[in-house]
């Protein structure tokens, strides 16, 4: 009895043990992550480029800020499709924009933005007012928007 005391004992203190090992194995091979605090002011920073591209009528500049499979959700697909969109409203007179990030979560790689913001014509007039989703990627060691949809706010 005492043999099986022991040999019993000896096999739960090597299951133990090696639970701990795998959990210190598995935490030296997860990526470091930056704070969240690095990545907002990134974004922030991303959120003003856009913001100036707007204003100054490049179109291309702000297409540039989209991955080349990009979607502005619900209709439309890809880059090209994107910076055409931005000259059409550029040509309208909608130069002006102001967003402001109310939420970040994700990591170095991916991170999902919610935010509030407004759309100018040139001369400040209110274009349209409402929150946005975006999803921001990693490329080439630049955030570009992989996704964007925009809800206006419900006319009174």
């Amino acid at each position: 009895m005492k043999k099986f005391t022991l040999l019993f004992s000896l096999l739960i203190a090597l299951y133990l043990f090696s639970g701990c090992n795998q959990k210190a194995n598995n935490e030296n091979i997860q990526p470091q992550t930056k704070d969240m605090a690095t990545l907002e002011k990134e974004i922030e920073l991303r959120i003003r480029d856009y913001e100036n591209y707007l204003r100054n009528g490049d179109s291309i500049a702000l297409g540039n800020m989209y991955a080349e499979d990009a979607e502005i959700i619900p209709s439309i697909v890809g880059r090209e499709n994107i910076i055409k969109t931005f000259g059409a409203n550029i040509r309208n007179n909608i130069t002006g924009s102001s967003f402001k990030t109310n939420h970040l979560w994700g990591n170095e790689q991916l991170l999902v933005e919610d935010g509030t913001g407004a759309w100018y014509y040139s001369d400040g007039t209110l274009v349209s007012s409402g929150r946005y989703l975006l999803v921001w990627v990693k490329d080439d060691r630049e955030w570009k928007i992989l996704r964007d949809t925009w809800f206006p706010d419900k006319k009174k």
